[in-house]
């Protein structure tokens, strides 16, 4: 699969980042649209190409648009992903427009999932529901649910969108500690765990569809590696 490196300017966050997009050598009318968060960490620690060439490879996944997108740096990725409604917009007014006027097979795609994993998960599902009917699946691996006393758990019960997305959420059963300081003024108070089994109630309470993964591991990459692949294959069955 050709990959071709864009850089996106967006107003809404007053920066620019890179776009790493793959294209099926021979697209049809039709594309379904994945777009995957976190690039760098996805892309150098995750191996995702080698992932996806895998699964394009025994022809799992077909006919789909791949836009890896930066997280520009740690500073950044800190100030955009807890729920940052700028974050948000950048996706559904600069990102997906732009994919669209570029790619404009994938603007009728009956699949278009956004992918994260940490606090990516995190800004991800944010996206995914203040825009309900933007993406029709998500993945968040690890999410970090936890961020701002569980602000997104709270902040969408009991609202049922017209349109809503269906989750898969996943997460290491090591992933167990509390009280985790991540920086001299971030703390992260309840283990990774139990910030997702929240979540997951939060949106079954709703009526939302849920895949709720446990796997064997912790906060890895080499373990978001193993489950990447149940993930796509449950998006795009």
């Amino acid at each position: 699969m050709p990959e071709f490196h864009h850089t996106i300017t967006s107003q809404n966050l007053e920066n620019e980042r890179s776009l790493w997009v793959r294209v099926p050598d021979t697209p049809p009318a039709n594309l379904d649209l994945l777009v995957i968060l976190d690039a760098e960490l996805y892309r150098n620690r995750v191996q995702s190409p080698k992932i996806l060439d895998t699964l394009f490879e025994d022809e799992t996944l077909t006919n789909l648009l791949v836009v890896h997108v930066s997280a520009v740096n740690m500073e950044t990725r800190f100030t955009e992903c807890p729920c940052h409604p700028p974050f948000a917009y950048f996706i559904a007014q600069e990102l997906i427009p732009w994919i669209h006027d570029n790619y404009p097979a994938t603007q009728r795609a009956n699949r278009r999932v956004i992918t994260g994993l940490s606090y990516t998960g995190l800004a991800a599902s944010f996206a995914a529901l203040k825009h309900d009917s933007l993406f029709t699946h998500v993945i968040s691996q690890s999410g970090s649910y936890w961020s701002n006393d569980c602000w997104l758990t709270k902040e969408f019960d009991g609202v049922q969108p017209p349109s809503p997305p269906a989750f898969f959420l996943d997460v290491g059963d090591q992933e167990i500690q509390t009280n985790v300081w991540h920086r001299e003024d971030l703390i992260q108070p309840i283990s990774q765990i139990e910030g997702v089994e929240r979540f997951r109630d939060m949106l079954e309470r709703n009526g939302y569809n849920v895949r709720f993964d446990i796997f064997q591991g912790n906060h890895s990459a080499e373990d978001w590696a193993q489950s990447l692949p149940n993930a796509l294959k449950w998006a795009f069955a």
